[in-house]
């Protein structure tokens, strides 16, 4: 392409085409600045601190066993059958392992992180999509400062594995839709990344990318695009996917016992749970405390994407509500709900503030003034609830984490200042800035919290450290067990195969039989079993782990 004479880049009628290169230097910057903010809110610091029960100690255990024993299709936990999830997130902490030499806090935790990293430069690449490139930016940013997202990208557990690759697939399904000719390939990977989301977690991951998708479809009367998301070479990719696996496990356990698995860990869990039951409206209240602060502007977001000046992007916006809704609505009929299953949703729900938040932020734009009125009610409540943290945190910490009150200061006080600093910005420079001070002051908190919040509540927590006691302790020959509590991080750190005794008349039994023998039990089991104690029980250790005492009792000989 010729030049002019500064060496600016001219197409072929000699005009500057200064726009492009405008354009791809801002998503050059974009991407760097996330990249940069997803690196600080999601990696750094990941390995300092204990796996915390109950998921991440028990999940690091799968996936060192599954090293050990060189078995990457049957799961086990304490040598026995584990059924609860499928392989792929073992996987992936077995991959880390191996560069990493071996299954540790790094290791078990950076396939959340790394899953993170790339949901929110999907994210990104959505909203530009949507709508346009500082919408994506904004709405990457939120994403990436939700207390929920922040939370799970540093943990140890499926959710954010699994919501990488259903946004995967909903982006590849929503390509598939506004770019119908190339929708056969692009609906074969998402087919493919569906059977991989469903390798994460079940067929959940099969579901959600389609509930996500199909009823936007279907309210735009869109049914050619319908059936071309059910392309049969497509659902071919994704059954030789998921058999992969599951025929090489049913096969090893039996076809009958795969499929009562199956129905156990998903049909029966989701109308009948074990665990983790909540009433249906239990999401009215989860979802915004796992998606603060920025749950205080997300009604303001969805009453911009249907604002008369966004009625081109109508599309756009019924797409994102759908999506939301029906993984809402999915969520809470079944009888099991957890904060975490909702993940899924925040991307849309992060494109719709950052929607707002980008047409807040640009004066000159097209329905900017109607945009930053919208804002005014949210940098009150902005404002309002940093102020409350500056105050309150601190008040509860000091009742019982005295050192963490000047941190809960610090946390209220950097959103009331960006509040503060965004509402002058929006009344004297037209917006400008804004956006931009919100997400720096959501995201200093949450570093705050990280740097400093987590290590006094990890040392508080003393699981690795107490459990580096016991392991001195313990008998290489004697044999060795635990109460039900906290019992993978024991197994975890100390290293040995603890029998689990999960009633006071199990304890009993085994501090019964001859030969030596070691029991980690916390404080309120012990008290239930100490008067029945058999003799020749001794204790050999005690600890406190966060707010419950351990003992360590040694039965040296029969008595």
């Amino acid at each position: 392409m010729p030049r002019d004479e500064a060496g600016m880049l001219m197409n072929s009628g000699g005009a500057v085409n200064v726009r492009r290169a405008g354009l791809e230097e801002g998503r050059a910057r974009d991407l760097l600045i996330l990249t940069l903010a997803g690196l600080a809110l999601f990696v750094w610091r990941l390995g300092s601190h204990d796996l915390w029960p109950p998921d991440e100690p028990r999940f690091a255990l799968v996936a060192r066993e599954m090293w050990q024993r060189a078995d990457y299709a049957v799961l086990s936990l304490d040598d026995r059958l584990y059924t609860d999830k499928p392989p792929l997130f073992f996987w992936a902490i077995n991959g880390f392992g191996r560069l990493l030499g071996g299954v540790d806090e790094w290791a078990a935790r950076l396939p959340s992180a790394v899953a993170g990293l790339l949901a929110l430069l999907l994210t990104y690449w959505l909203g530009a999509s949507l709508y346009e490139r500082r919408t994506g930016l904004y709405g990457a940013l939120v994403f990436a400062t939700s207390v929920q997202i922040v939370e799970r990208a540093r943990w140890a557990s499926i959710d954010m594995t699994l919501s990488l690759f259903v946004l995967s697939a909903v982006v590849l399904l929503w390509r598939s839709w506004t770019a119908p000719e190339r929708a056969p390939w692009v609906v074969r990977g998402a087919w493919i990344l569906m059977g991989l989301a469903t390798l994460a977690k079940g067929p959940v991951g099969l579901l959600l990318p389609l509930l996500a998708v199909l009823p936007a479809m279907l309210l735009e009367r869109d049914l050619l695009a319908v059936r071309r998301v059910f392309l049969p070479s497509g659902i071919a990719l994704y059954l030789a996917v998921t058999l992969a696996w599951f025929g090489i496990f049913a096969h090893r356990v039996g076809a009958a016992f795969a499929v009562q698995v199956l129905v156990h860990q998903n049909v029966e869990r989701y109308v009948d749970a074990w665990n983790s039951r909540h009433p249906v409206w239990y999401y009215l209240w989860r979802f915004p405390a796992g998606f603060f602060p920025w749950s205080l502007a997300f009604p303001w977001g969805i009453a911009q994407g249907y604002a008369p000046e966004e009625a081109h992007h109508r599309r756009s916006v019924t797409f994102l509500v759908t999506w939301i809704v029906a993984i809402l609505v999915f969520f809470s009929l079944s009888t099991g709900k957890r904060g975490v299953y909702i993940i899924p949703l925040y991307p849309a729900a992060s494109i719709l503030v950052g929607r707002l938040l980008a047409q807040a932020g640009a004066p000159g734009s097209t329905g900017g003034r109607a945009a930053r009125r919208r804002l005014l009610p949210p940098l009150a409540l902005w404002i309002a609830s940093g102020a409350f943290l500056a105050i309150g945190l601190p008040f509860l910490a000091r009742a019982r984490f005295p050192s963490l009150a000047p941190v809960a200061a610090i946390v209220g006080l950097s959103l009331l200042g960006g509040g503060i600093a965004s509402c002058v910005l929006v009344r004297r420079r037209g917006g400008a800035g804004a956006p931009a001070c919100l997400a720096v002051s959501a995201g200093i908190a949450l570093l705050v919290v990280v740097g400093a919040a987590v290590p006094r509540v990890n040392a508080y927590q003393n699981i690795k450290g107490f459990a580096e006691q016991v392991k001195a302790r313990l008998d290489p020959g004697a044999r060795f067990a635990t109460t039900e509590q906290k019992r993978d991080a024991w197994v975890f750190y100390t290293g040995r195969f603890a029998e689990p005794l999960d009633t006071p008349e199990r304890v009993l039994a085994y501090l019964a039989l001859p030969g030596r023998r070691d029991l980690l039990i916390e404080e309120g089991k012990l008290r239930e079993v100490r008067a029945a104690l058999p003799a020749g029980v001794v204790e050999i250790l005690r600890g406190r782990v966060g707010s419950q005492e351990y003992h360590l009792l040694e039965r040296a000989s029969a008595p």
